[in-house]
């Protein structure tokens, strides 16, 4: 049950972020949580294809 909610929920997201960027760039730094929510949420916001947002 917990991992459904946390893939339902999209926290899942950061853990697999990490582990791809620890397999393929080890020598990349890692960002926090808050950094990665807000590269991600900017990047959701630039693409006009992730559906409609309420201005």
């Amino acid at each position: 049950m917990r991992w459904y909610v946390r893939e339902l929920t999209g926290e899942s997201a950061y853990d697999r972020y990490v582990a791809h960027l620890r397999a393929g760039h080890p020598d990349a730094p890692v960002p926090s949580r808050r950094e990665f929510e807000r590269m991600r949420t900017d990047r959701q916001e630039s693409d006009p294809r992730q559906g409609f947002r309420c201005s």
